[in-house]
């Protein structure tokens, strides 16, 4: 990552949180980390931002903004989508994100809701709703994930739903040592370790390309 100014990082990471209400607490639950973290990075006693992802999406700001104030602070509100925009998704079933279980689902594929998304691009897609917290700082039990099954390219941080003997999971990739993790708030989750990215790549059903929450 390129070097930045930590101390004006910290003040623009200070700045956008108080502007939108937010308390160090509430932020570093929302990225993953303690308070103390937070209250580090806004004395600019950290050199190089982490958890930046998850820094500009609880801020609601941009990446080029919060490491060095370039471009709008706030990044431009989504178009509306057209009804012809719109992609009709089945959700099919409930996916652990916690231990392996088979599906229970037995509803045919005609028979099933259909859910309407925007710019998903080009893939085979299919919803399902979480089940667990093994994954909730992505997605939360009883949040929507849509899992696009024509792309099972293994890359190192993104989620996927895997399937052993039948029984499916929802769980992150890491390739070393080769496993599937979890990433969540409960630390009494474990990952899935397999032998190797090829073997793991014969559990993929799919790479998950949006979660979706109702509040």
């Amino acid at each position: 990552m390129v070097e930045v100014d930590p101390a004006a990082f910290g003040n623009r990471v200070a700045a956008r949180r108080e502007k939108l209400g937010i308390s160090q607490t509430a932020l570093a639950k929302a990225v993953g980390m303690r308070q103390q973290g937070i209250d580090a990075i806004e004395q600019g006693r950290v050199k190089r931002p982490r958890l930046l992802r998850e820094l500009v999406s609880a801020l609601k700001t941009t990446e080029d903004w919060l490491l060095w104030r370039k471009g709008p602070e706030e990044p431009p509100a989504p178009q509306a989508a057209t009804e012809a925009d719109l992609r009709r998704i089945p959700l099919l079933d409930k996916v652990t994100a916690g231990k392996l279980r088979a599906s229970s689902s037995q509803i045919p594929v005609e028979d099933v809701p259909l859910l309407a998304f925007a710019d998903l691009g080009r893939g085979d897609f299919f919803a399902l709703t979480v089940d667990g917290d093994s994954m909730d700082r992505w997605s939360p039990d009883g949040s929507i994930i849509v899992v696009n099954q024509a792309d099972r390219t293994l890359v190192s941080g993104k989620a996927y739903v895997i399937s052993q003997r039948g029984e499916a999971t929802f769980k992150m990739w890491r390739p070393d040592p080769p496993r599937f993790a979890p990433y969540s708030t409960n630390p009494s989750h474990e990952p899935i370790f397999v032998k190797s990215k090829a073997e793991a790549e014969k559990l993929v059903v799919g790479r998950v390309k949006r979660t979706v929450l109702d509040l």
